[in-house]
């Protein structure tokens, strides 16, 4: 009698078992997804802007998409603009980015950046690419993260805006910098370390060029690397995270304040500096657009 008590008991906690485990997934487009298994993320996951807490999207809205192993992330994990276009698509192994990584504007498929990482360092090449695609910035990295190489800016006509080399995250020899009608602008010479041994200024020879963008509204670009105020603490990252942060630029001046998504900044001010370090304009972004100048504080 006390088997028998026992094994109906065992079947009945099973059956208990098996029910929660469905009670934690749902079938999306034919697909089981969401399962959680003794508490972990298993198998395809769809987040949806219900999960997030994102004002901007539908509750019902595809947020994010990819597949977990024991509550990490595997595989290719896909994020989505409330528009439902796709706005990045990310490798991931044991819970880490790694491996081949794309972000779009949100158009479809227009492409904005395309490059690889390694956990929070980006590796090999790295390009990103105007809205028209024309490109915009090709650089490359070791595989510590330092840029190594030849490093281009690009106007959105094509012409190379500046160009020059590193090694090891340090400038060595010679940069040139354009105008948008490919004259010359300026040509500076490094000496060992990344100093600057001279400048040479050159005024521009052939008529400009009008780049002519139209009446397109400034956004906010994509931040692939910088230093953050995380918890009083500074902290450098290769996709500044989701929420309220403090940005800094190379000389640890304040860069970007505000809300940033989808490491772009939404809400917030944009600081501009000169050539000197000193601080010229500031620029206030609303909805990852620029909407007004704000008032320099001293």
């Amino acid at each position: 009698m006390k088997v028998t008590i026992k094994v109906i008991f065992i079947a009945l906690l099973v059956s208990g078992i098996s029910s929660i485990v469905s009670a934690q997934s749902l079938v999306y487009q034919g697909v089981t997804v969401n399962e959680t298994i003794d508490g972990k993320k298993e198998g395809p996951w769809v987040i949806f802007a219900s999960m997030r807490n994102l004002p901007d999207y539908k509750p019902e809205d595809k947020y994010e998409e990819g597949s977990y192993k024991t509550n990490r992330k595997v595989g290719l994990w896909k994020r989505y603009y409330a528009s439902g276009n796709t706005q990045s698509e990310v490798n991931y192994v044991n819970g880490r980015a790694k491996g081949n990584f794309k972000t779009y504007y949100d158009e479809p498929g227009v492409i904005e950046e395309i490059g690889t990482q390694r956990g929070k360092t980006l590796t090999g090449s790295f390009k990103r690419y105007h809205k028209n695609g024309q490109l915009a910035q090709v650089k490359n990295f070791n595989e510590k993260g330092q840029s190594q190489g030849q490093q281009k800016y690009i106007y959105p006509n094509g012409v190379v805006e500046l160009e020059f080399s590193t090694s090891a995250g340090i400038e060595q020899g010679q940069a040139i910098r354009r105008y948008p009608n490919g004259d010359i602008k300026e040509i500076i010479e490094f000496g060992e370390g990344g100093v600057v041994k001279s400048r040479n200024q050159m005024e521009r020879v052939n008529p400009p060029v009008d780049l002519n963008l139209g009446p397109e509204v400034k956004t906010s670009e994509k931040i692939v690397s910088g230093t953050i105020n995380d918890g009083g603490k500074e902290v450098q990252v290769v996709e500044i995270p989701d929420g309220n942060r403090k940005v800094y630029n190379d000389n640890k001046d304040i860069w970007m304040d505000g809300t940033f998504e989808g490491g772009r900044l939404k809400e917030g001010k944009l600081y501009i500096y000169d050539e000197d370090g000193i601080i010229e304009k500031v620029e206030i972004f609303k909805n990852f657009k620029y909407a007004a100048d704000g008032i320099i504080e001293f």
